[in-house]
């Protein structure tokens, strides 16, 4: 009997309301539920979904303190101020900036500087320090991309120095807004406002769009904003759909260059080769050093230095990458010599490990042991500095509110958060922190969810539907690549083959239909001489490409003794 590792949640399939829209459409009822899933729940909607244009975005006014913002880049325009564009050093923060600071120039703005606090010396945000360098280098204005609705002490200095600032953030808001110029975040919004969800890369996209008049630079704000995980619906979607069409079509020099150092061409590019190729090279510099050789990538013209960067980029990612697999080894080891089952929570720390990649360790670990994780490691001002992940149903800030009397700063939000604490009170900080996620998760096995769309037969994955389903891409968050449920489905035995000792392939039948299975990285955990002969499998459809003809496969997530 072969068991899943997880509890299969199929969405509920309305037929009665499903099957008059996809008349109206021309599609199959399969796809209107789909639409259906991720909240486009008419006709329009839906044809607006598959068919993302421009006429889609919103208009950058509708954001509170963009006109105040665009009458004082005017001025600065008019009195040939310098302006300082000040980012963070993740992908949207980098991306955000780029964009700007081309729009400032193409805004008829000469002097325009950028930059971004060091990760490990300065942290996050604008600082006072910050303004008063600035101040000394003669910025007349400074304008915050993906950070500064928190910088208050930054924004109290900036206007005792005489320095106006204006605000471009997607976090969310604390009790009072700093005393800016302008605050330009679309948390100031009510939750449905078209813009709420956008990435840092997206509100500085808005206030561009406000000086000149049209969007310039998606394939840069596309960048930041599949890289930053936020929602790919509404005007996200957009961004990243017309992105994407922009990468294709103008080739940058600095992406195109990033691609063929990621070993693939630009014009093959999705929101998946940006996630998981461009997205993590370029967040690598200000992982292990700074994110200005990021920067210059995205503001370079030149076509030898935009090569000789996304080389010096991708060597950097390759060293976080051996950095990230010591630490997670070292963590497994540790981990191996006294985890239990019915620990609710993983709190791991060593004083060596890396700062700037113990986020993705924790995340590695989060998969594998499916709980709540910690990952800490000492920083130079001699306090223990942890990054967290949780699972679906645990609130991580929730668990750390309980725990708040042992750290010394914390944040985040239900999935990730961040938190400092003295060395002296991690084993309080473990304890409490175990408790907090036992009254939280509970007692017996944890079994994450897995969400399915729809269980359907074999004989509806079709040529017609598996093309229909190319057109819900973008793939991200909240609009995750389509996953279904077969049930009942034959395996044929005579198909198994384990390819390069780690992936399994296998072709199914169900009613006279046949399809093939493969499944990356699963031969281990699903051995070919245990598959069951009838199962209940779990799958997305997509087209193998070969010698320029499209089959049907079917990408195994999980499976079932049915």
């Amino acid at each position: 009997m072969t068991e899943s590792l997880y509890h299969w949640q199929i969405a509920a399939f309305d037929h009665a309301a499903c099957a008059p829209l996809a008349r109206s459409l021309g599609v199959s009822p399969l796809l209107v539920h789909l639409l259906r899933l991720r909240g486009a729940d008419t006709a329009e909607k839906m044809q607006d979904f598959l068919h993302p244009r421009l006429a889609h975005l919103g208009s950058p006014f509708d954001l509170p303190d963009m006109s105040v913002a665009v009458d004082r880049l005017l001025l600065a325009r008019k009195h040939q101020e310098s302006v300082l564009v000040f980012g963070d050093y993740d992908v949207d923060g980098i991306t955000a900036t780029a964009l700007l600071t081309r729009a400032l120039r193409r805004f008829g703005i000469a002097r325009v500087s950028s930059d971004m606090p060091d990760r490990f010396s300065e942290g996050y945000g604008l600082t006072a320090a910050r303004v008063e360098k600035a101040a000394e280098e003669g910025h007349h204005l400074i304008v915050t991309v993906d950070n500064g609705t928190s910088a208050h002490e930054a924004a109290e200095r900036a206007v005792e120095l005489g320095i106006d600032l204006i605000v471009t953030d997607h976090h969310s808001l604390e009790e009072k807004l700093p005393p800016a110029l302008a605050v330009i975040n679309p948390k100031r919004c009510t939750p449905d406002h078209p813009a709420y969800m956008l990435a840092g890369a997206g509100v500085a996209l808005k206030l561009s769009i406000a000086l000149n008049g049209t969007p310039n630079d998606l394939d840069i704000a596309a960048l930041g904003t599949v890289s930053d995980i936020v929602p790919l619906l509404g005007e996200n979607r957009v961004i990243v759909a017309l992105g994407i069409r922009h990468m294709i079509q103008h080739q940058r020099l600095g992406i195109a260059k990033l691609a063929q150092a990621a070993r693939f061409h630009i014009s093959q590019v999705d929101s998946q080769k940006i996630g998981f190729q461009l997205g993590p090279r370029l967040n690598a510099a200000g992982r292990m050093e700074t994110g200005h050789d990021a920067l210059r990538l995205l503001l370079t013209e030149d076509a030898q230095e935009a090569a000789e960067l996304a080389e010096k980029l991708n060597a950097v990612n390759e060293e976080r990458r051996a950095i990230e697999t010591k630490i997670y080894e070292e963590a497994v080891s540790t981990l191996d010599s006294f985890f239990k089952e019915e620990q609710r929570s993983i709190v791991l720390s060593r004083e060596n490990w890396h700062q700037g990649v113990i986020g993705i360790v924790a995340s590695r670990i989060l998969s594998g042991f499916r709980r709540p994780v910690i990952i800490c490691c000492m920083g130079d001002d001699g306090l223990l500095h942890g990054s967290g992940r949780g699972i679906p149903g645990f609130d991580m800030v929730a668990a750390l509110n309980g725990c708040a009397e042992y750290l010394i700063r914390y944040g985040g939000h239900k999935a990730a958060a961040g938190i400092t604490l003295a060395p002296e009170r991690l084993d309080d900080f473990r304890s409490a922190f175990e408790e907090q996620a036992a009254l939280q998760l509970g007692k017996g096995k944890l079994k994450p969810q897995l969400e399915l769309d729809a269980l359907v037969s074999l004989s509806q994955i079709d040529t017609a539907f598996v093309t229909a389903l190319k057109n819900m891409a973008p793939f991200g968050q909240h609009n995750q690549e389509p996953i279904f449920c077969a049930s009942g489905v034959d395996l044929l035995p005579a198909s198994i083959q384990v390819l390069r000792e780690q992936h399994l392939k296998f072709a199914v039948q169900q009613n006279g239909v046949t399809h093939n299975v493969i499944g990356f990285y699963k031969a281990e955990r699903f051995c070919s001489a245990s598959l069951p002969r009838h199962m209940d499998l779990v799958f997305s459809p997509f087209f193998n490409t070969f010698n320029g003809n499209n089959a049907i496969q079917l990408l195994l997530h999980d499976l079932r003794s049915a």
